[in-house]
């Protein structure tokens, strides 16, 4: 079988889809003299994941090394020559990478998540082999080329999760697992080696960070919108991130997406492990509105949202569920999210001076949602699915507004289907077993537990 697709960007017409399987980037063009979709590009991640390893270690070897030779020196001058060429002798042993034991958890090697910038012309990956944000150049002007051309390699301390790019696409800003968050010059050119630049981080969550954006506000200024485990939402000047603008308080779970709208200079929309839906002004800092989703939800939850045994009650019926994913579009005042490991995607309506919700449409997949992106001026969500136990198809789903509603467009599903086959189906990477699949779902971790934090 073919992997399903873990994580999928649009470009705003839609015309191209990006995907990752793994450690892969698939992209897909669609072809007006076609009719339908067309591979575009690819680039597989082979950095050796020890590589980042082995450097940590040398560099620690290479500071104990010096420490220790400062205070041979500061004890015993004399012994200078003698200590000198045992610190050379010592500085070229090769650096030793742990390795786990049989019974450690598998440690899975993929690209987490990715960006465009908003002029569409570069690409930007977290991966987990380094630590890496990477850059890619996008150049569609001849189809029978490879579209993507790595442009930076940039590692960072912590595991990359968050994406989003200043708005003059100067620098994309990254967020990590560690609550850091750091500006990388997307403009510069390295080799596709890895640069040694050392980074650092230019605001800091306490806890965990999970999702990254950022606006303009009346003056022109640019304010970063950080959201994090702890059910914070930061927003903070940019670039004088020591800055904080405001905190936006009414979440009680943690907050696992933000929403801008570009029709609502004003508003954001924030979800995560609550069972509600936010609408914020965030200029004033004020909670417009609330959706609660327990009703809605309610008719599609099953096991997966079981609670774990060792936080389950007595009748063994408490549920958990997360809000993955909330997206917008650039003239449609709607909104779309789905709960993670389900098949319901919801559309609300939502006014734009007032910035109520009004559920307007829930459409059920046939498989679990795993992704949401949008194509924001055709008015298009794309969602990829947990098709394992289809046939081959059912890779994503393209749901379009006609006019007057939102439709499951059938013709583009069909054609995304076959150029996803056509083009992984002999490939070494791609083609799994059911039981090599990687994990698809990382938002419900995100939950804290009471005695962890007692």
């Amino acid at each position: 079988m073919i992997h399903p697709l873990q994580t999928s960007i649009s470009s705003h017409d839609g015309s191209k889809i990006f995907c990752v399987i793994k450690n892969m980037i698939q992209v897909f063009r669609w072809d007006q003299t076609l009719g339908g979709f067309a591979a575009a590009g690819q680039w597989i991640d082979e950095q050796d994941k020890t590589a980042s390893i082995k450097q940590k270690v040398t560099e620690e070897q290479q500071r104990q090394i010096a420490e220790n030779e400062t205070k041979r020196r500061k004890l015993d001058k004399d012994a200078q020559e003698n200590t000198q060429s045992e610190v050379i002798s010592k500085s070229v042993k090769e650096a030793k990478v742990p390795i786990p034991g049989s019974g450690a958890p598998p440690v899975y090697n993929y690209i987490r998540n990715m960006a465009l910038s908003r002029n569409e012309e570069l690409l930007f990956a977290c991966t987990d082999s380094d630590k890496a944000v990477v850059v890619f150049q996008l150049d569609f002007s001849d189809p029978a080329k490879n579209c993507l051309t790595l442009k930076r390699r940039q590692p960072l301390p912590k595991r990359p999760n968050a994406l989003t790019t200043t708005k003059d696409d100067q620098k994309v800003l990254v967020g990590d697992k560690f609550g850091d968050v750091y500006a990388v010059n997307a403009q510069e050119s390295d080799s596709v080696q890895a640069t040694n630049e050392k980074l650092e981080p230019i605001l800091g969550h306490v806890s965990l960070l999970t999702d990254i954006a950022l606006a303009t506000d009346s003056d022109g200024k640019q304010l970063l919108f950080t959201a994090d485990r702890d059910e914070h939402i930061r927003v903070t000047h940019f670039p004088q991130t020591y800055v904080v603008n405001k905190w936006l308080y009414g979440s009680k779970k943690f907050v696992s997406t933000l929403c801008l709208p570009e029709w609502g200079s004003n508003l954001l929309f924030s979800a995560g492990g609550d069972n509600f839906v936010c609408s914020w002004n965030w200029e004033s800092g004020e909670l417009l509105d609330t959706l609660d989703i327990s009703d809605l939800i309610e008719p599609y939850l099953g096991e997966a949202q079981l609670a774990p045994k060792k936080f389950q009650n007595e009748s063994n019926s408490l549920v958990e569920y997360a809000v993955s994913k909330i997206v917008t579009f650039s003239n449609l005042p709607y909104v779309a999210f789905f709960v993670e490991q389900t098949k319901a995607l919801f559309i609300c309506k939502v006014d734009p001076v007032l910035a109520k919700f009004t559920l307007a449409q829930t459409i059920e997949l046939p498989f679990n949602i795993v992704s949401l992106t949008t194509a924001m001026t055709a008015g298009t969500t794309i969602a990829t699915l947990d098709n394992r136990e289809s046939d081959g198809t059912s890779f994503a789903s393209f749901i379009t507004w006609d006019g007057t509603q939102f439709t499951i467009d059938g013709e583009r599903n069909i054609s995304f289907d076959k150029a996803v086959t056509e083009k992984l189906k002999d490939d070494s990477i791609a083609n799994v077993d059911s039981q090599e699949v990687y994990p698809l779902y990382h938002v419900a971790s995100l939950r804290k537990r009471g005695e962890l934090y007692s």
